[in-house]
């Protein structure tokens, strides 16, 4: 598999290829739908699997700030990709050039021209093109010209709505961690290293390892019952607790958002390792507390709760 940064990076491959599309923001089971079918279609056809998406992404650049928050960053994202065993993982760079490329153009210079491609796997409502103009109606005329098959994949569909980023990021805005969990087919986590604290929670005897998280994360604030693992290796976790907020919650000294996870009876260096949570369920809001003592007690009664949690759901 070879990551490929950039069009100007992307020289003509040597072999006919099968393409899909896409931000894949979440990679969730639609987007699992469709890498399946670009992997089956490559294997009978002995062609060059190639994944394409975009960095930033669409929105990102033309809404700025007002943009979808994303499920899951860059790093992250090419991680799971590297998983699935394409051939090829084509990054896009999304500015004002290509954003301006018409449908037409970007088929023939990059689909065509250079990755001679003769299938095309897409979800029912893929746009593409400058304004987004290009629809599977136009897809269709340009495969019909350049000789390339649309292979269009039908939605998903889980508990009567739709599987999507969109309905990913709403469930977790309304603390609904097990629909998000289903309709990612994995339960929700958050992937970052680890970084200094302020030790504050190891003088009070619950010390944490800390995460730097981006200031619009999805999550809403609070203390939720996680487990840790090594990225990308789940086969061992550790039960923790987790508190997402700005901290020290007893002292408001910066606006930046934490992750703070503390483990249950194992004591783990995990600075400057790259870890997994997994969020099972939220506990109660983030608080503001007037003293270490007050915070100590909190965590004390939380911590029982989360225990009591994982004793009645195995998982």
């Amino acid at each position: 598999m070879k990551l490929i940064r950039g069009i100007h990076n992307l020289k003509e491959i040597n072999s006919n290829s099968v393409v899909t599309i896409g931000n894949f923001d979440g990679i969730h089971l639609g987007h699992q739908k469709l890498f399946f079918n670009t992997k089956k279609i490559g294997q009978k056809y002995d062609l060059k699997t190639i994944i394409i998406l975009f960095e930033p992404q669409p929105l990102e650049f033309l809404k700025k700030h007002d943009a979808p928050v994303r499920i899951t960053q860059f790093r992250e994202k090419i991680k799971r990709i590297i998983s699935y065993n394409f051939d090829k993982i084509l990054c896009i760079k999304f500015n004002k050039y290509f954003s301006s490329l018409s449908p037409e153009d970007f088929i023939i210079n990059i689909l065509i021209n250079k990755l001679h491609m003769k299938f095309i796997v897409v979800g029912n409502d893929f746009k593409f093109g400058f304004q987004r103009n290009g629809n599977i109606a136009i897809l269709k005329k340009l495969g019909e010209k350049y000789q390339f098959k649309i292979i269009k994949i039908k939605p998903l569909y889980k508990n009567n709505i739709k599987v999507s980023s969109t309905n990913i990021r709403k469930a977790l805005s309304e603390n609904n961690i097990k629909l998000a969990s289903l309709f990612l087919g994995r339960l929700f986590s958050i992937y970052g290293k680890v970084i200094h604290g302020n030790a504050i929670g190891r003088t009070i005897g619950y010390p944490t390892a800390n995460i730097l998280l981006n200031k619009n994360f999805l999550l809403n604030k609070g203390v939720y019952a996680v487990k840790i693992s090594f990225f990308l290796n789940s086969n061992k976790k550790y039960i923790g607790i987790s508190n997402i907020g700005i901290k020290p919650s007893f002292l408001k000294s910066n606006e930046n958002i934490y992750l703070e996870v503390h483990l249950f009876n194992i004591n783990i260096n995990l600075y400057r390792k790259d870890i997994e949570v997994f969020i099972y369920k939220k506990i109660r809001n983030e608080k503001t507390f007037n003293s270490k003592e007050e915070l100590q007690n909190q965590i004390f009664k939380d911590v029982e709760i989360v225990k009591k949690y994982f004793n009645n759901n195995r998982y």
